[in-house]
């Protein structure tokens, strides 16, 4: 009997769950006001992850927590789509901006999504310095079928969420369409921050979208992305439940 619970245990482990119609996937702290929402809530872990099911907004959903960093956003969110299979991921939560127009308060969704972390330098010879405004782009070589990388400056939202996105009601600020972009980076220079924006396009930054974003598009499931400048946990939950409430 014993061996036969653990053989159960670890089919549970590997075989996919119930598919779910809609993935959440932020920080921990930006899950909260959501997990509190939660209907018939249900908590799995996989390797170092922690997942929540269940229904929200009439919605059936799954919660991933990515920590405010790409391989954690990236990692979590593989998990949670060979786990759940779901039909959208919504990235969410608080964001700086790059856009000069852009102030606290306001809500960007993703037209599309730019993961700003790659660059090339040119050669510079020892003691020659550093000029990082001058460094070109280096976007992310993503696989496409039959095998074949495809360099992408930016990856695409999924219209049809980004059409009721759109729609959305910030509690401080207006609602723009722009380009999320994300890198593991923190960048306060202004002069860098334009340079960013010049060469990526970008309306703010985030640690993490940009890479849920093209690990969906990897994988085939569309993403939608909803960021609130200098936001709370709050505000960026109101906007998903709003967003929930307007899919069909």
């Amino acid at each position: 009997m014993k061996r036969l619970i653990v053989i159960l245990l670890l089919l549970t482990a590997v075989l996919p769950a119930a598919p779910v119609e809609v993935l959440l996937a932020a920080t921990e702290t930006e899950l909260q006001p959501l997990l509190a929402r939660l209907v018939d809530p249900h908590t799995e872990k996989h390797a170092a992850w922690q997942f929540w099911t269940g229904t929200l907004d009439g919605k059936v959903v799954a919660l991933t927590r990515t920590e405010g960093d790409p391989l954690n956003a990236v990692a979590a969110t593989t998990l949670a789509i060979r786990r759940y299979a779901p039909k959208l991921v919504v990235t969410f939560g608080a964001a700086r901006a790059h856009d000069p127009a852009l102030r606290p308060g306001d809500v960007v969704v993703s037209g599309s999504f730019a993961a700003f972390d790659g660059m090339i330098s040119a050669h510079r010879d020892l003691n020659g310095g550093t000029a990082p405004l001058q460094w070109k782009i280096l976007p992310h070589a993503i696989m496409t079928p039959g095998e074949q990388e495809k360099y992408l400056p930016a990856f695409p939202a999924y219209e049809p969420a980004l059409a009721v996105a759109q729609k959305l009601t910030g509690a401080r600020g207006r609602v723009v369409t722009g380009v999320l972009g994300s890198a593991n980076q923190v960048n306060h220079e202004p002069d860098r921050i334009a340079t960013l924006r010049t060469q990526w396009g970008t309306s703010c930054e985030d640690p993490e979208s940009a890479h849920i974003a093209g690990c969906a598009l990897l994988l085939g499931v569309p993403v939608i992305g909803v960021r609130v400048i200098d936001g709370t946990d709050a505000e960026a939950a109101a906007l998903v439940t709003q967003l929930l409430g307007g899919l069909k």
